[in-house]
């Protein structure tokens, strides 16, 4: 009979509980449970698996660079984020609210580490995520544009509950990238959160973008619900250098 059941929850596609089937029972009658008891143990089961297997389809979907997390972080070193505050970020109220973070400041303070961690946080609760260096998204905009597919793009981005947008201003941007980086913007706008990281402040965006007037409109539509971190410091890369 036990085996007739297995194939029927596989029929049903409860391959968890098929799967752990023998333990369940074994547990169950251990710890001699009613047949409430039973099925309520057996359910939480097969839901709770079936949850971590939808958080690490969306971690691989995310594409993160690395996992970083924040027990990871160096707050002694960097004072600009503290403990109390990650712990509210991690509510992730801000990101229901469809509200958006931006970490600023030189190369090296952390503002990767804390986008990524963040990010895994919230993959972890659930949401779905998804990572982008400036420069890989620039591609992949400029690749769909380029076969006419910008709006099936843009359609399959805003699936995401959370789109991280890393490395901001490193490098110039050329007007049709610019274009196409504001018609993401407006797409997303109070209709999902975005992190971005930059080393540039926002007065000197508009050299980045090499667009005043498409600046204004970008940073119009991501600081209307937007909290701003400013990352101040040396590299926390080259500290050990520097004692050498």
């Amino acid at each position: 009979m036990i085996n007739r059941v297995k194939e029927n929850l596989k029929r049903v596609r409860c391959y968890h509980s098929a799967t752990l089937l023998d333990s369940t029972i074994s547990h169950a009658q251990k710890e001699e449970l009613s047949y409430l008891a039973f099925l309520d143990y057996f359910l939480e089961q097969e839901c709770h698996y079936r949850n971590q297997t939808s958080i690490n389809r969306n971690i691989k979907a995310c594409h993160l660079p690395n996992i970083k997390t924040f027990d990871d972080f160096d707050f002694k070193y960097q004072h600009a984020v503290s403990k109390r505050t990650i712990a509210e970020w991690k509510t992730f109220d801000w990101l229901d609210k469809r509200e958006n973070k931006i970490f600023m400041g030189p190369p090296g303070v952390g503002k990767t580490h804390v986008a990524i961690a963040l990010s895994y946080e919230a993959l972890k609760t659930g949401y779905k995520v998804i990572f982008f260096t400036m420069n890989k998204l620039i591609d992949e905009m400029l690749l769909a544009a380029y076969n006419n597919e910008f709006k099936k793009w843009l359609k399959k981005i805003s699936k995401f509950d959370l789109i991280i947008i890393d490395e901001i201003g490193y490098l110039p941007i050329k007007q049709e990238s610019s274009n196409l980086f504001f018609q993401l913007i407006s797409e997303l706008y109070e209709f999902r959160s975005i992190i971005l990281t930059s080393n540039k402040l926002f007065k000197e965006w508009g050299s980045a973008f090499g667009d005043s007037v498409i600046t204004t409109a970008i940073l119009d539509r991501i600081l209307h619900y937007s909290e701003t971190i400013i990352m101040n410091g040396d590299s926390y890369r080259m500290k050990g250098k520097n004692k050498k």
